[in-house]
């Protein structure tokens, strides 16, 4: 797997013998302008490789945190471009979602600014793009509030993906 050097990935891993999870950010730099494509094409295989590694624990179930560094919330074509591509993504490879809906996957995606606060996201259960929120720090927001205080373990591991001690150092790289 040929995976672009703006694109890191990490994972976790829940230990509960009942509910097994595991828990993969993908951090994406977008600093130096990549090719937006290639991007989300590397995004759709890590994708697959990690639903296959997690496939050999039964039962197991996936959050997926993908981040973005490198847009600015001003940024609102740019921040489209993005948004379209992610979309595009799941065109281009409409085997990836139907892997991910049997295992009740939980699938986000993160802006966040050069503060490293996340400033629009999408949590993905239903669909590939179900519901964006959107504020200064949307972790201050109203649903991601009501998300987090819920304490569904899949939504709280991507929820995670935007923690303030996951941005700050834990990644390290020009993001951090």
């Amino acid at each position: 797997m040929d995976i672009p050097s703006h694109i890191w990935a990490r994972g976790y891993e829940r230990s509960d013998p009942h509910e097994p999870l595991f828990g993969r950010y993908i951090r994406i730099d977008l600093t130096g302008r990549p090719n937006l494509r290639a991007t989300f094409d590397a995004v759709a295989q890590l994708v697959v490789y990690g639903q296959q590694a997690a496939e050999v624990v039964p039962f197991s179930r996936v959050s997926w945190g993908v981040v973005i560094y490198g847009v600015e919330p001003h940024e609102v074509a740019r921040i489209e471009a993005v948004k379209s591509e992610y979309v595009a993504m799941w065109e281009r490879h409409p085997d990836v979602w139907p892997q991910l809906e049997p295992r009740e996957v939980v699938f986000s995606v993160w802006f966040v600014d050069c503060g490293l606060r996340p400033f629009l996201g999408c949590v993905c259960e239903e669909a590939p793009w179900d519901l964006w929120v959107s504020g200064r720090d949307i972790r201050t927001e109203r649903l991601y509030q009501r998300l987090l205080s819920e304490g569904q373990a899949p939504i709280l591991m991507a929820l995670n993906a935007v923690h303030a001690a996951e941005l700050s150092d834990a990644w390290g790289g020009p993001a951090a």
